[in-house]
């Protein structure tokens, strides 16, 4: 977008767009000043820092994400749809697991989907505190198992795999182990995990009752 010397006019929505075709796992301010054709300097006259733009297209991004409620569902089963939402979400979308973890929420969208999370479980007879600390923790354990699973991916390849095959291999009882575990996706193994982190939430914290914290007064 350079011509005859001159830099071609670009707005804000030009940088956020620019950004979310990159996405946040791969931003820089040097990335979107190669997208839109201009210089760094000329990107800081628009947002004034890296994290002011992570969080411009973070914002933009989360846009997307829709949650889907069922109000017959019981309160598990809704935490474990969220949490199942949260992960498909994030997991084609790289580094917004991330985002998510640094800070959450930071504008708009984050506070949309906190309301929603609110609103699903106040149906549940839930207060907004109780809701918002059954959300967070439902959703931190989520973007700790998706970053992970992202992590792996990336990091995976044969030789790899073969080493972590012949390292099993070589102990009886991992072998035992191993042979007594059904089959199974990456997706049913989350849904187990999910599915008791989110039965023991709710018996420690139902509908009702104050939130507290073990090791203090309450």
């Amino acid at each position: 977008m350079k011509t005859g010397g001159r830099t071609a006019a670009f707005t804000l929505r030009d940088v956020v767009r620019a950004g979310t075709r990159i996405g946040l796992a791969e931003l820089t301010v040097q990335g979107v000043a190669d997208a839109l054709g201009v210089t760094t300097a000329a990107v800081y006259r628009r947002v004034p820092s890296r994290s002011a733009l992570e969080s411009l297209v973070g914002e933009a991004i989360l846009e997307d994400l829709i949650l889907v409620d069922d109000p017959a569902e019981p309160t598990v089963a809704h935490l474990v749809g969220f949490a199942a939402q949260l992960r498909r979400f994030t997991l084609g979308r790289p580094g917004t697991a991330q985002y998510l973890q640094r800070l959450f929420p930071r504008g708009p969208s984050g506070i949309r989907l906190l309301e929603h999370q609110i609103t699903a479980l106040g149906r549940r007879g839930y207060d907004p505190a109780a809701a918002t600390v059954l959300s967070s923790a439902i959703a931190t354990i989520t973007l700790g198992v998706t970053v992970a699973e992202q992590e792996r991916a990336a990091h995976l390849d044969s030789e790899t795999t073969d080493e972590a095959l012949a390292a099993m291999a070589g102990s009886a009882l991992v072998r035992q182990a191993q042979a007594g575990i059904p089959a199974h996706t990456p997706e049913d193994f989350f849904v187990l995990m999910l599915t008791a982190a989110a039965e023991g939430l709710v018996a420690r914290l139902p509908p009702g009752r104050p939130i507290t914290v073990p090791g203090t007064a309450g």
